[in-house]
């Protein structure tokens, strides 16, 4: 194990923690502790090496967000000791591990594997991305992808070498498993926190709250559950709710391989891949595990699941834009809130001067963590109390946390389904390249690859009891609530820069500090609209001047848009009135595909073909119709089956049964078939639909009205649940659910 944690200041808690949790879990397995190495910052030295800072979680601390205060109020950092009980720590130092290879290359037989488990942090090399670093103790000390090959090399080559990584850039030591030769070494594989292009998440000095985030937490709980390696990964795929994106060794080898072989036969690497997971489709059934693997990413995360990097590339292009537009208006909120409190801390503590000492910030550097912690709370008690005795500016601060922390939690689930898009090109990109290993690979591209699959297929026995607790994650929404939510808290905009007046011409024209400057106004703006003009300095709403800096800024925010207002001007000495009109935002939301929300129109089927019986030209046709979106491979659609003929028999409801399966896989499966199945069947060859209405998985039901309004959306299917339709009862439930 590995933790080099650079300096005592970036050697964090977190990782500490994930050492402690994979010794538990190997001990927990059987491992003798005899056979465990640990690497951990200075080692056995005594003197502290770990930064530790307890959370604050006192609720607020958000009303000195962003002002002069803050820092003295925060949970100081305090250094402390590494330590994991009954182990002695090495130094993690290229040297020591060096030296620690040469002495004990010996130990390890041929049918032996070395785990190799790194938390840390990582640095990318900009020059080659197949040859990044881990961090090691000690200034310029890290460890790259060639000079792990070379210790490797100690090593006898038939022993197995499975690496765990949680670093950012860590799926460079993919290339581990390459020779100097270009070849490849299959004894040498492992799981991976991140692209080599990507940071990790998951590192900070907290010791408690948020600790038990990102991948090396949520594999070490997959590990002892599921016992193997390649089902912990899989589990991770679906559990990780962080921005990573793990992949395997044998991940990153078809990526390569389907490049090569997209760039001899001079097509785009998107354009194999989906030519190759045309013909995976033809027999779904094969691919049943992976299918139900992207669809459980895709219902975690509100994304619909894809089954070509076509649709998810429609998504990829797009969520970029949208993620930076969220950034943006979760980072207006927050400097808002932070002028805001500013204003009102600076007047709490001339109301109350007994305070200004003690935050002093050479002051409260010089308490103890207890004193510090006594200090908060009874700061934030005075300050709380000091501002609900004036009802308005309480309320109006209360808008805007509310606003901002709405606005930053939409904004970091949007960088998570960033990465979840990545994942699920991952598994995409894996059926394609399995399908070009089965029919166009070389015998010795072949045989790497099956290489690496038995290499990775590391196991430990399961355990059960003393897992760590991984910090709670809410629920996703669906996409397009969480664009809804990010509506919601757009605030409105008039498109001028600004800056604050200076003091003396301030004192000279008698205005107080929130007066603000004009800098530019921007074309067609509602700045311009009103007149505005560069030079113009703004006093603010008639009889209710800006009295503190940047005030002009959360006033404009606040206010609704799209009505008019007064504002109160100084231009060449002279006061005018203005009258602006703001307007939201001005941010583009691109529409990437969700589930249609009830009581919405119903998205067109009129890309479907019929396979068999007639489909309904709109859906608006005066009858009800219940879409059922299925698979010839889907056990629960099958299991459904009798409950949907039930349906449609008894509320005179069309089925129309869409999927994205071809004629010719559809032919033979209908012949064989013996139970009764809908007769309305429609092909969504093109997947036109199944993308329209979000479909996340088999089966979904959809029930349309004769108007073509949506009235109920389900996925999934169990005989105790049902069709998820209300009023809806079936009397032969609860003999299904019995069997």
């Amino acid at each position: 194990m590995i933790n080099g944690g650079y300096d005592p200041a970036n050697n964090y808690q977190s990782h500490l923690l994930h050492v402690q949790s994979m010794v538990a879990l190997l001990h927990a397995a059987g491992i003798q502790p005899d056979h465990i190495t640990i690497f951990n910052a200075d080692g056995a030295a005594p003197e502290p090496d770990l930064a530790v800072r307890e959370p604050d979680a006192v609720p607020e601390l958000w009303r000195v967000s962003g002002t002069s205060i803050e820092d003295s109020l925060r949970a100081p950092i305090v250094y402390t000791n590494s330590e994991v009980p009954g182990f002695e720590l090495h130094p993690a130092t290229k040297t020591a591990i060096t030296e620690w290879f040469e002495a004990n290359s010996g130990r390890f037989g041929a049918d032996d594997t070395l785990l190799l488990y790194v938390t840390d942090h990582g640095t990318k090399n900009p020059e080659d991305l197949t040859d990044n670093h881990i961090t090691l103790w000690g200034n310029d000390e890290s460890l790259s992808v060639r000079e792990m090959q070379g210790i490797l090399a100690h090593l006898d080559p038939h022993v197995r070498v499975v690496a765990l990584m949680s670093q950012c850039y860590s799926g460079s030591f993919a290339f581990l498993a390459n020779d100097a030769g270009g070849g490849s070494a299959p004894t040498v594989c492992g799981y991976f926190s991140s692209t080599p292009e990507r940071r990790a998440y998951g590192c900070y000095p907290e010791n408690r709250g948020r600790d038990n985030v990102g991948h090396s937490f949520h594999f070490i709980q997959a590990l002892g559950a599921a016992g193997s390696f390649p089902a912990a990964q899989a589990r991770v795929l679906v559990s990780d709710a962080s921005p990573d994106v793990p992949l395997t060794t044998a991940d990153e080898y078809l990526h390569d391989l389907l490049g090569r072989a997209a760039a001899d036969s001079g097509v785009s690497f998107s354009e194999l891949v989906d030519e190759l997971l045309n013909e995976a489709w033809k027999n779904k059934g094969a691919w049943e595990p992976e299918i139900r693997l992207l669809d459980r990413i895709g219902a975690a995360y509100g994304c619909f699941s894809p089954r070509s990097l076509a649709e998810l590339d429609e998504q990829a292009k797009q969520l970029p834009d949208i993620s930076s537009q969220f950034q943006t208006v979760s980072n207006a909120w927050r400097g808002t809130l932070a002028d805001a409190n500013q204003a009102n801390v600076e007047h709490f503590i001339e109301q109350q001067p007994q305070w200004k000492d003690q935050l002093a910030p050479d002051a409260a550097q010089k308490l103890s963590p207890d004193e510090r912690r006594a200090l908060q709370t009874n700061v934030l008690a005075a300050l709380t109390l000091f501002t609900k005795s004036d009802r308005p500016l309480e309320q109006h601060l209360e808008v805007l946390h509310d606003k901002g922390e709405s606005a930053a939690a939409s904004t970091y689930r949007m960088e998570v389904r960033l990465a979840v898009i990545l994942r699920m090109r991952t598994v995409l990109t894996d059926i394609a390249g399995q399908v070009y290993i089965a029919t166009r690979a070389t015998p010795e591209e072949r045989r790497k690859y099956e290489a690496l699959i038995q290499c990775e297929a590391l196991a430990l026995p399961p355990v059960s009891g003393g897992q760590t607790t991984l910090a709670a994650i809410d629920p996703f929404p669906p996409f397009d609530e969480d664009v809804q939510r990010a509506q919601a808290a757009l605030p409105a905009w008039m498109g001028i820069q600004f800056k604050e007046t200076a003091p003396e011409r301030r004192k000279q024209l008698g205005l107080q500090d929130g007066a603000a400057a004009v800098m530019n106004v921007y074309p067609n703006t509602p700045a311009a609209a009103s007149g505005l003009q560069a030079g113009d300095i703004v006093i603010g709403p008639p009889q209710q001047p800006f009295t503190h800096r940047g005030q002009i800024r959360e006033w404009t925010m606040l206010i609704p848009a799209g009505t008019a207002h007064d504002l109160d001007i100084l231009r060449d000495d002279a006061r005018l009135t203005v009258s602006l009109k703001p307007e939201p935002y001005p941010l583009k939301w691109p529409e990437l595909p969700g589930p249609p929300k009830v009581s919405s129109a119903a998205p067109t089927i009129t890309k479907l073909a019929a396979y068999r019986g007639t489909l309904p030209p709109s859906l608006a046709d005066g009858k009800p119709h219940l879409l059922f979106f299925w698979a010839t491979w889907c056990m629960p659609c099958k299991a459904s089956l009798p409950e949907v003929l039930a349906f449609e028999k008894e509320s005179g409801t069309q089925v129309i049964a869409i999927t994205d399966e071809r004629p010719e896989t559809l032919d033979p499966f209908f012949k064989a078939r013996t139970e009764p199945f809908p007769y309305t069947v429609a092909v969504d060859e093109f997947r036109t639909t199944f993308v329209n209405y979000g479909v996340s998985g088999t089966p979904t039901f959809v029930l349309v009205d004769g108007n073509g309004i949506v009235r109920q959306y389900a996925t999934g299917y169990a005989p105790a649940k049902g069709l998820g339709i209300d009023g809806w009862k079936w009397s032969g439930r609860n003999a299904a659910a019995s069997k």
